[in-house]
């Protein structure tokens, strides 16, 4: 058996019965005639012999005796369809063995210790992601962003108050010389001697303290305004009732909102609505609204033009305005004074051929000029 594989290989049934067929056909029409490789007996159709299965090319044979095989084992593996089992010659099987030392070569053993420590970064890994899943709960993260979102939009909105509160640099200024004044004033007024009288940072902590306040107290009204409007000649009915007059004041808001704004109000739409001023039969008073949203009151004042036009022919003579505080209403009328007398200076055209308008807001206002039409002559 020692010309067997070692791994107990040996040609297959169908090889080893077609092998006898194809030495026979070999003998006849062949030049070389095959024979066994180890005693060199001629293989014919009778002979029983296997042929190598890896160089069938080559056509190398060896009879069963060589082989040690019985007539029975021969028998059976070529009655065997599938045999398990290869016969490699020698120069065959040492090439095969050569092959199975080179899957232990230097090379080869690199590369599986590579793969193995691939294998060991990848359970690193892995473990990484378990403990960063642990520590870190989406969640949490997740209301976290929300909770700085909504405190990023609080900056923003009081960014946004404060640059509409603030005044110009000019007015800044001006109060300040104001107030260096006044302080120059009260405490010559008020200082009587070194030992019992007011001391200068006293009375300068007195009256900044009163300008915060009495700035604080203008502001917060400035803020509650924002969402209001005026609507001037609106209609007043003339009774005594007090309610009465209410719901008819209601009905004509709405039906001006609706006809020329195309703005349906729902309710709680209006905080609040009253006629400013005493009552009286002889004069009808200015109709002051506030919105419970912002927006409503913008979508109004930036459609005024709407007044203008023939559907609003029932509320001919109506405006409507912003309802500001005294501070900004004398501010606008110092604007509108001081381009007045720009234009005057100019020397151009007589300032009454022109209409002096204050736009924008806050920091944004100005004064533009219109020039009257026959209409207003």
């Amino acid at each position: 058996m020692s010309t067997l594989n070692k791994s107990g290989a040996t040609s297959s049934p169908a090889q080893a019965s077609h092998s006898a067929s194809k030495g026979h056909k070999t003998k006849s029409t062949a030049t070389n005639v095959p024979s066994c490789c180890s005693c060199g007996t001629i293989i014919t159709d009778d002979t029983r012999a296997l042929q190598c299965d890896r160089c069938v090319s080559a056509e190398v044979w060896k009879c069963a005796d060589c082989l040690n095989l019985t007539g029975d084992l021969y028998d059976h593996l070529v009655a065997d369809s599938n045999p398990m089992l290869r016969w490699f010659c020698d120069g065959c099987e040492k090439a095969v063995m050569n092959m199975d030392t080179a899957s232990c070569s230097p090379q080869n053993v690199k590369l599986d210790n590579l793969i193995a420590l691939v294998e060991k970064i990848m359970e690193k890994y892995e473990n990484i992601d378990r403990k960063l899943d642990e520590k870190c709960d989406i969640n949490e993260a997740a209301k976290l962003e929300m909770r700085i979102k909504s405190l990023e939009d609080r900056v923003s909105k009081i960014d946004q108050d404060s640059t509409r509160l603030t005044r110009s640099d000019e007015e800044r200024e001006s109060r300040i010389a104001s107030l260096e004044t006044e302080i120059k004033a009260k405490a010559s007024a008020r200082l009587v001697d070194k030992d019992g009288g007011i001391s200068d940072e006293v009375l300068i902590k007195h009256v900044v303290q009163e300008e915060i306040s009495r700035k604080s107290v203008e502001e917060k009204d400035i803020e509650s305004r924002k969402c209001n409007i005026i609507i001037y000649r609106v209609p007043e009915k003339r009774s005594d009732d007090v309610a009465q007059r209410r719901q008819d004041d209601e009905i004509f808001v709405r039906d001006l909102l609706d006809g020329v704004f195309n703005m349906k109000l729902e309710d709680g739409d209006i905080v609040k609505m009253f006629r400013l001023g005493r009552w009286s039969e002889d004069k009808c008073r200015p109709l002051l609204i506030s919105f419970k949203d912002h927006s409503t009151k913008e979508c109004i004042m930036s459609n005024l033009r709407n007044l203008k036009q023939p559907v609003a022919c029932r509320f001919k003579g109506i405006s409507i305005a912003h309802d500001l505080h005294p501070t900004e209403r004398n501010e606008i009328k110092r604007m509108v004074e001081a381009a007045k007398q720009e234009h005057t200076d100019d020397g151009v055209d007589s300032v009454e051929n022109y209409r002096f308008v204050v736009v924008g807001r806050g920091l944004r206002r100005k004064v533009i000029k219109i020039k009257k039409s026959t209409s207003y002559v």
